[in-house]
């Protein structure tokens, strides 16, 4: 005969005398109902091995069919290894109301937020090499100072890698969603100006649109310490 499951109210009538220690068990040991079950152990293995294999792939910067492959299976190990970790991780984050829907939501995002930055590389490659190679070099280093209203930490530090990543603009610092960048020339960092890249970044992690950031133009060292 196959045993009947109980509710959480059922399984402790015995409290019922007392509401407050009733609700503080409620609150304590209630577990949502979403709790990864039978796609539990298969989805965290599929969610790990792409999140390593996309950076893998976004940071060796090489994209010959060996050095996919080695990605792949570095990927492959990686998770193999590690994956209990990150599966404890998300039956955390489903405790704390962190959705499923909303990580596969993040993920399709981001897929889609790389041709974008890709694209970004290739035309501040075009810009960078003009610069290099016209005969006057006209190179006027700056420094940019913004802030981002993005509040996700993750958020935070993909724009400042997505903003590395980019030639001609390097982050110098992130403290707190503030931002120090360095630009070869004002025109490479357009689309920090902007806010394009910010805003790019904030619907991939879900966070709310940006108006354009108020930016400083840094000029000195010694304009940087005042």
């Amino acid at each position: 005969m196959a045993k009947k499951s109980t509710s959480f109210a059922e399984r402790n009538q015995g409290h019922a005398a007392n509401p407050e220690m009733s609700e503080m068990m409620k609150d304590t040991l209630y577990v949502p109902e979403t709790t990864f079950r039978g796609q539990n152990r298969w989805f965290s293995l599929i969610l790990q091995f792409g999140i390593l294999f996309v950076f893998w792939l976004l940071l060796s910067g090489r994209y010959q069919a060996k050095y996919i492959i080695i990605g792949a299976i570095s990927a492959a190990l990686v998770t193999f290894f590690t994956n209990d970790l990150f599966y404890s991780a998300l039956q955390r984050g489903e405790q704390l109301g962190i959705k499923t829907r909303q990580v596969w939501l993040q993920i399709w995002r981001f897929i889609l937020y790389i041709p974008w930055l890709l694209l970004q590389i290739i035309l501040a490659n075009v810009q960078v090499a003009y610069l290099v190679l016209h005969p006057k070099m006209p190179v006027e280093p700056v420094l940019l100072l913004f802030r981002t209203r993005m509040r996700k930490g993750i958020a935070q530090v993909t724009l400042a890698n997505s903003i590395t990543l980019t030639p001609g603009t390097i982050t110098i610092s992130l403290e707190d969603g503030n931002y120090i960048i360095h630009t070869l020339k004002p025109p490479l960092a357009s689309s920090l100006v902007e806010g394009n890249m910010q805003n790019k970044i904030a619907r991939v992690y879900l966070e709310e649109k940006e108006p354009k950031p108020e930016v400083r133009w840094v000029y000195s060292l010694k304009e940087l310490e005042q």
